[in-house]
């Protein structure tokens, strides 16, 4: 059992365990241990978003790193699918990702990607953290000095501009002249690329929160605020708005209506407009079990099957892999293509969006129509522990009741978060104010037993 990775790395907030700077350098040393045991001089890349502590962090894990005969490339600040990209575009034994996606910038994170660029397997991820765990040494009082064969070079230029030119190829050459896009960049990592890939596009491009300070990554802004986005559409009259996260690997949708569409429209549209290309794998779309019922729904007429995972687009990806889909992704924004690109990618997300809407020339509000949404209460209980829900006292029972109430009509959800210490009520239910009596029933339960002082 993992106990520093979540669904997505590992995530804290900067300066508290296990992103303090010596355990961070015994990260670095631990990847430098194993990964020099099955490669001779490897190379590692390393990106990060715009968060104050990300050069620290990045700093941390090169002084891990340099007791090893290891070549490091800092790319500087890049999207997370970025990295995936490059990392196996050019055969890379391990990339880095410093971020801590959605969250505000107190926090940080460290996901890491495999050569092939897809997130690194579970079973790695438990090796470098039990390695990492087992080193007692301060890590500056390591025997072994940095390795004369340690190199560590800086690159950002060049990969920014592979990774715009791989973007823009997902148009097949096509341009978007035209058409009137808003972009909210949310302080983050796509904050110098996204208007010079839909600009070189020919679209017409108006971005904002675009001016990372270190401190306002997805402050009141990107995926976690559409409603930002939505207002600027209704201002320029845009034909549709793109909010990402702060390191660019989901994506909300506003429509030209300034309507908010999150991943299950995505994935509705996305998955009818590649089942009619022929270009969806057994015609199935693959999603979490936090996506809408409605999502079914949409797409069961048109004989489109959706098979559900765990929550955590790394899932999706498993689940793709191992039963040959190539399509999915999750409620948040987290939509992944494998024709694409083996991640979620904001970038490439809504590059599909705009080719489906000029293939069919049609406005994204009409495709939207697909959808309909059953009522949805999602409640965030913040907790002190992660104690077993079969352990908290009269939680079950209410639970049992509920699930009878609503028969086939609706659904219950209990999770943790993977990166942060809340419990999840999600409910789903054709009476929104009795589905929401139930979730604040079900997290008062939640709370009295286990919720934070």
């Amino acid at each position: 059992m993992k106990k520093l990775f979540g669904t997505d790395g590992i995530r804290s907030k900067y300066g508290e365990f296990p992103l303090t700077e010596d355990f961070v350098k015994k990260i670095g040393l631990a990847i430098g241990k194993i990964i020099c045991s099955n490669k001779k001089n490897p190379l590692i890349y390393i990106a990060k978003d715009t968060r104050f502590s990300s050069d620290a962090l990045e700093s941390f894990l090169i002084k891990g790193l340099e007791s090893f005969p290891i070549k490091v490339k800092c790319l500087g600040i890049l999207p997370t699918a970025a990295l995936s990209y490059l990392t196996r575009k050019d055969k890379v034994d391990l990339g880095i990702m410093i971020s801590a996606s959605h969250n505000l910038s107190e926090d940080n994170g460290i996901k890491l990607f495999a050569m092939d660029g897809f997130k690194l397997a579970d079973d790695k991820e438990l090796e470098i953290e039990e390695a990492a765990l087992e080193i007692k040494d301060n890590p500056d009082n390591q025997k072994k000095r940095k390795s004369p064969e340690f190199l560590i070079e800086e690159e950002h230029g060049k990969c920014l501009r592979d990774y715009i030119e791989f973007a823009k190829k997902t148009l097949s050459y096509a341009d978007l002249e035209g058409m009137c896009i808003v972009v909210d960049c949310s302080h983050g990592a796509l904050s110098d690329i996204a208007e010079a890939i839909f600009s070189e596009l020919k679209a017409e491009v108006h971005v904002i929160n675009n001016e990372p300070d270190g401190h306002n990554i997805n402050l009141n802004c990107g995926s976690e605020h559409p409603d930002v986005t939505s207002e600027a559409v209704k201002e320029h009259k845009a034909d549709v708005g793109f909010s990402y996260d702060g390191d660019g690997d989901r994506v909300v949708l506003i429509d030209d209506e300034a309507d908010i569409l999150d991943g299950d429209y995505v994935m509705s549209m996305l998955g009818l407009y590649l089942s009619q290309n022929n270009n969806l794998n057994q015609n199935t779309v693959v999603a979490t079990v936090m996506s809408n019922m409605g999502l079914e729904e949409a797409l069961q007429p048109h004989n489109i099957k959706v098979v559900r995972t765990e929550v955590g687009d790394k899932k999706v990806v498993e689940c793709m892999l191992n039963n040959g889909y190539n399509f999915g992704g999750e409620q948040s924004g987290h939509i992944v293509y494998l024709n694409n690109n083996p991640t979620g990618d904001g970038i490439l997300t809504s590059l599909m969006i705009l080719k489906m809407m000029k293939d069919s020339k049609k406005k994204l509000s009409e495709l939207a129509n697909l959808y309909h949404r059953y009522p949805q209460v999602l409640l965030n209980v913040r907790v002190k522990e992660k104690k077993s829900f079969e352990e908290i006292d009269g939680l079950n029972d209410c639970l049992k009741k509920f699930e009878n109430e609503l028969s086939a009509s609706g659904r219950i959800f209990l999770r943790y978060s993977g990166t942060e210490p809340l419990a999840r009520v999600m409910i789903e239910g054709k009476s929104k104010g009795r589905i929401e009596a139930m979730a604040a029933e079900l997290g008062a339960i939640i709370r009295n037993s286990i919720g934070e002082e």
